[in-house]
């Protein structure tokens, strides 16, 4: 009977995509990258590779805490990959592309189910155009433009149901996002700040069962940064992400999908004259205001390995 509970539980998922929004776990590569939105020079490289952990509890009805339907958690565990080159004194080229260990989520139906899928996410391909490259102060005006493509799975399934829109590895459509990036820094300071804003929109799934839009995305970020030692540097960061609403077939919009949340995104950042950079950051939310019900994610968290290197004379350079 539990089972029976189970798989109509899960069929509810399919039938209204209302019961499956959760902010911590949209298909896709989650919003962010390495942490690093700048332009390199010509015949430079960078590389990065990271884990993160995000995990998902309290329902939230506009900015209220009702908390856990059915007992439910969200998580994921996720592995990231980038790869920046400078192609020209002005342009960069910007890679991505994440695994999904798990994206997980638990039911308390009288004992604990749990829905779970793992794989590829998205492939994701930026050109950065570097507008202002300036000495002193050191500074960076960076514009953006790219797409993702949905390689991974999409058709994950449990005893034979599809499993939520949410949870599956790819998010099944093409987006497309431009974005502005801004830094100055005075060579003799500790102190410097950065701007970034990103806009992202959605092509529509049609899968035949599945007609479905994801709302725009947009995200602001404003930071500090502060180098108290000659090796580390911590980063105060505030970041707002706005998700407009889903859509259906017809156009029908979809109640509970859509938010506003301020994030606080510290990070904490050691470099070594190798070139070497090893990152760790946060996510907290701070501000939470949801459309319908949704449930909402707690914190997340990221450790990443960063190298830089140059192929112009041999040397490791930035």
């Amino acid at each position: 009977m539990k089972k029976i509970l189970f798989l109509f539980f899960i069929g509810a998922f399919i039938i209204n995509p209302d019961l499956a929004s959760a902010q911590c776990c949209s298909a896709g590569n989650p919003a962010g990258g390495d942490g690093s939105n700048d332009g390199l020079s010509k015949n430079n490289w960078r590389v990065f590779l990271s884990y993160k952990y995000s995990f998902s509890e309290d329902f939230y009805e506009k900015t209220k805490n009702i908390g856990s339907l059915y007992d439910q958690k969200s998580y994921f565990n996720y592995t990231h990959f980038s790869l920046t080159y400078g192609l020209s004194t002005r342009i960069s080229l910007y890679s991505e592309l994440g695994y999904f260990l798990n994206k997980t989520k638990e039911i308390n139906l009288g004992e604990k189910d749990i829905i779970s899928a793992s794989g590829l996410g998205d492939i994701g391909l930026n050109v950065r155009y570097i507008a202002l490259n300036t000495v002193k102060p050191i500074s960076q005006l960076v514009f953006s433009a790219g797409a993702k493509a949905p390689i991974g799975a999409f058709h994950e399934e449990l005893n034979g149901a599809v499993i939520p829109i949410s949870l599956q590895p790819s998010s099944g459509a093409f987006k497309y996002n431009a974005s502005i990036f801004y830094s100055r820094k005075k060579a003799t300071s500790k102190f410097g700040w950065n701007s970034f804003a990103l806009f992202e929109l959605s092509s529509t799934i049609n899968k035949g069962f599945l007609i479905y839009h994801y709302g725009n995305y947009f995200q602001y970020a404003l930071a500090g940064t502060y180098t108290f030692l000659p090796n580390f540097s911590l980063i105060a960061n505030s970041k707002f992400e706005w998700r407009g609403k889903d859509k259906r077939e017809e156009g029908l919009l979809i109640e509970s999908t859509g938010s506003r949340v301020l994030y606080l995104n510290p990070q904490l950042v050691y470099s070594l004259p190798s070139k070497w950079s090893f990152v760790l950051m946060s996510e907290i939310p701070i501000y939470k205001n949801v459309n319908g019900s949704q449930i909402t994610n707690q914190f997340s968290f990221q450790i990443g390995i960063k190298k830089s290197l140059s192929l112009l004379n041999n040397k490791t350079s930035e």
